[in-house]
């Protein structure tokens, strides 16, 4: 391995150098690799508990948390039904944002609003931090640094990672037996949305944003659309995750349904009205049939427990029929 090294001009006493620095600041591989926004897992049923981080590294969590802060709008609102709030001393200012909070004005007014930085959470003095997958590796680094127990949520592309987030949050806070209920109630939830579209024609649906952008394979949207007895048309030409696509792309595509983003209560026309507009689309079998409809933000980009009212929005939308008296 040092033969090759040096075959490629890096000389033994610069990778001395660096393995020694390494060694001092105590910087693991891990936080600065994909490993590093990996979920935490949870050691133990009754506290204490092992909080398990990317490394392997583990961290005690003697009792349950009562100073906790979230830095995720997701924990945010899975906190806001698992636990009292008075176990709360910060959340994410964007828990009042009413274009994507399913929560605004829900917690008290002495639970702090905050945008993440450490500065802030240290300031709170929290016995418990919760992070979302993709909060910085440095973040988490410099909290545990700090010895204050940190928990990373799963990522949020399907409703079995939102189950597993909810399930986390509740190990984490000593609310199983509540998080299990509302889980049932979820899953009965679409049960009873299945029962009524599983024998109705399935409509091509097709989740749109006016600057182009669509959601394939591999996401919540995805998923909901095909909960709420829709097809997503997307999935016709190989679209995964979150893309841009053209309108020709689009308007090919032929969908009997538009889910249209980028709702606000701000605008004073809003993206379904644009779209209709549009002298472009007029052939689009949607647009023909008057069924472009604006989702607000927080029915489809909840990742919480929240999320599962997304679905009903869009059943509804897909099958009137079977939901309006």
């Amino acid at each position: 391995m040092m033969k090759l090294l040096k075959a490629i001009g890096i000389p033994a006493a610069l990778l001395l150098v660096g393995a020694t620095l390494c060694y001092a600041l105590d910087i693991r591989v891990a936080y600065f690799t994909d490993s590093a926004f990996q979920p935490t897992l949870i050691k133990g049923k009754a506290f204490p508990k092992a909080l398990i981080d990317a490394t392997g590294e583990e961290y005690l969590l003697s009792k349950p948390p009562e100073r906790i802060v979230s830095i995720t709008l997701g924990a945010d609102e899975i906190l806001s039904d698992l636990i009292d709030e008075r176990r709360i001393v910060g959340v994410t200012y964007l828990a009042e944002d009413e274009d994507v909070s399913n929560i605004p004005n829900k917690f008290a007014d002495q639970i702090q609003r905050i945008h993440g930085e450490v500065e802030e959470i240290l300031a709170l003095e929290p016995d418990l931090v919760f992070v979302a997958s993709y909060t910085r590796a440095e973040t988490v680094r410099l909290l545990l640094g700090a010895g204050i127990p940190v928990v990373r949520l799963s990522g949020y592309s399907s409703y079995a990672e939102l189950e597993q987030n909810i399930v986390l949050v509740s190990q984490a806070t000593g609310s199983e037996p509540r998080a299990n209920a509302i889980l049932e109630e979820l899953r009965e939830y679409v049960r009873g949305i299945k029962d009524r579209t599983q024998d109705l024609p399935t409509p091509r649906v097709l989740f749109y944003n006016l600057n182009g952008y669509t959601s394939g394979v591999d996401t919540i949207v995805d998923e909901m659309i095909q909960l709420a007895g829709g097809y997503n048309v997307v999935r016709d030409v190989g679209i995964s995750g979150t893309q841009k696509i053209s309108q020709e792309m689009a308007m090919g595509l032929e969908p009997d349904v538009i889910l249209m983003s980028g709702w606000s209560e701000l605008s004073v026309s809003q993206p379904s009205e644009l779209l209709m507009e549009n002298p472009s689309w007029q052939q689009v079998p949607a647009i023909q049939n008057n069924r472009v409809y604006d989702l607000r933000g927080y029915w489809v980009l909840s990742v919480s427990q929240y999320s599962w009212n997304g679905i009903g929005q869009i059943a509804q939308r897909l099958h009137p029929g079977a939901f309006n008296p």
